[in-house]
This record gives C-alpha cells, sequence and structure tokens, in this order.
C-alpha cells in the first residue's frame, strides 16, 4: 500500500536534519579583495557554515541557528562563509540532500587557503573543532 503524504510525514522521525561537511576558502592574504568585505573566515577561527543567496549550499536560518546551538553545546567558535557576489562559488550534496529526502540541510566546513592547489592548507584545531560540533549534532 503507497504511504500517503500525511503518513509518510508522520513516519518520518522527529530530529531530523542532515549535515554536509566540505570546505570554504578562508581568506587569502594575497586575494583578500576576492572576499566578502564583511564575511572572512580565518584558519584557525573554528569551522564555517556556508550560507548563499543562490541556494548553491543548503543553510537556512533555522539550520543556522541549529548549528549555532551545536557549537555552542560543544563550545565551538563558528564562523560564516558568504561567498563574495563577484566571485560565483561552487555547491555542495547539500541542496541535492535536502530536496531527496526532504529535511532540513546544514553546509558546514572548515575554512582552506588555496584550495584546488597542491598546497592547501587548513588549521588543525578547525578539525578538531569541527568534530566537536558534529558529535553534538549526532547527540540531539
Amino acid at each position: 500500500m503507497p504511504m500517503t503524504r500525511s503518513r509518510s510525514a508522520s513516519a518520518r522521525p522527529r530530529n531530523r536534519g542532515a549535515s554536509t561537511s566540505d570546505v570554504g576558502h578562508s581568506v587569502h592574504p594575497n586575494y583578500a579583495h576576492k572576499h566578502d568585505p564583511v564575511v572572512q573566515p580565518l584558519l584557525g577561527a573554528g569551522p564555517i557554515l556556508k550560507i548563499n543567496a543562490n541556494q548553491r549550499y543548503a543553510t537556512d536560518g533555522a539550520g543556522a541557528a541549529a548549528w549555532h546551538a551545536w557549537c555552542a553545546q560543544a563550545g565551538v567558535q563558528s564562523q560564516s562563509f558568504v561567498s563574495n557576489n563577484t566571485v560565483p562559488c561552487g555547491s555542495t550534496i547539500g541542496p541535492i540532500t535536502a530536496t531527496r529526502l526532504g529535511i532540513r540541510t546544514v553546509d558546514v566546513g572548515i575554512p582552506i587557503l588555496s584550495m584546488h592547489s597542491a598546497r592547501e592548507l587548513a588549521g588543525v584545531s578547525d578539525l578538531f573543532d569541527l568534530t566537536r560540533a558534529a558529535e553534538a549534532f549526532f547527540r540531539r
């Protein structure tokens, strides 16, 4: 017997949600002009929440609030990544996950320098902080 829309919604778990983890551009000292003038993620300053007005990332307002709550529970400082409008960003599996599964999805990650080069750099503390925030996400 096929599930009706109302049965389908009631069969979903209450604490549903997904988080995708990737990397985002940290402010590169040689290319600071290519970054948003206000939102400038730095290495070693905590994991990033990826936000994009064109929905290249799946994070919405409620997801952002949840992310900040998980970070607070874990004692982790978070920063935002917003792509400069003059430099289009890539995307993640977040929008596909949110659309196909119908659950709130948050795109997060760590800031890195020199993305897609042979010498990408990341802050080790950001990896540990992202792990602690992810643990808070899975404990909810």
